[in-house]
């Protein structure tokens, strides 16, 4: 099946219309929450399962499961270099975790595999796959500052501004190592992984102040830039394959 035309001669209008969708879903989804009165939780799960459903329709709709990345490892020790992304979800281990119920446990656990799986199919899936043809570094770039800009949304949901500020940083970080590791090693799956893994520790976590504010900026300050190292790393390391930046789709 050949790639429909207009995704090859407008990728970036392509990711415009992507990144206005998540905004789009998001916006409504909080305005549903707000009437209803839902907790921040309820806001991701209606979001998430809304745009679980959109990106599965467009990735199969297009064709591109195995292209962003659905598939096996190249090389059997390809998955050692996924283990750099989970670190987030080691710390957020530390301080322990609190279920408070069994429903609890399993409303987390689905919202938070959601949450991966849209984040990774849209940023480093759809967009990362439709803008890498014409520039690896540009496509790098810009879906790593969506990824960052969509986190500014938190501030609606009560988070202050500094807490937003280092979060966009943070992610902005966590994106650039992400889509070098899927353009290095052609799997996202391992991503969604940490990605679901690091948020259901997080909203499990105990919340009685285990690190103080000094650590936590410590903390998202040095996860930034080992994430930032670790993604320039990967992609000015040398690999015993070209990066392919065109795939045929038949």
């Amino acid at each position: 099946m050949k790639r429909p035309i207009f995704f090859d001669q407008h990728p970036v209008w392509f990711v415009f219309i992507l990144e206005i969708i998540i905004i789009f879903v998001y916006l409504l989804s909080g305005t549903a929450a707000a009437v209803m009165k839902l907790t921040n939780l309820a806001l991701y799960g209606i979001a998430n399962v809304t745009l679980v459903v959109i990106s599965v329709g467009l990735i199969t709709a297009l064709g591109w499961w195995k292209v962003i990345g659905f598939q096996f490892f190249k090389r059997s020790g390809d998955w050692w270099f996924f283990l750099i992304p989970f670190i987030p979800m080691a710390i957020n281990l530390i301080p322990g975790i609190n279920i408070l119920n069994f429903r609890h446990l399993v409303v987390v656990f689905f919202i938070t595999l959601s949450v991966g799986f849209v984040e990774e199919t849209f940023f480093r899936g759809l967009m990362l796959y439709s803008l890498r043809n014409s520039s690896v570094w540009f496509a790098i770039l810009v879906t790593s500052l969506l990824f960052g800009f969509t986190h500014a949304m938190n501030i609606t949901a009560g988070k202050s501004v500094l807490d937003t500020v280092s979060q966009i940083m943070y992610a902005i970080a966590i994106g650039i190592a992400f889509a070098a590791l899927v353009i290095r090693k052609g799997v996202i799956w391992p991503l969604m992984i940490a990605h679901f893994l690091t948020d259901f520790f997080y909203f499990l976590q105990r919340t009685n102040g285990f690190f103080s504010p000094t650590q936590e900026l410590i903390i998202t300050f040095s996860i930034t830039v080992i994430f930032i190292s670790y993604g320039l790393w990967l992609m000015f390391h040398p690999v015993r394959e070209p990066i392919q930046l065109k795939e045929s789709l038949t």
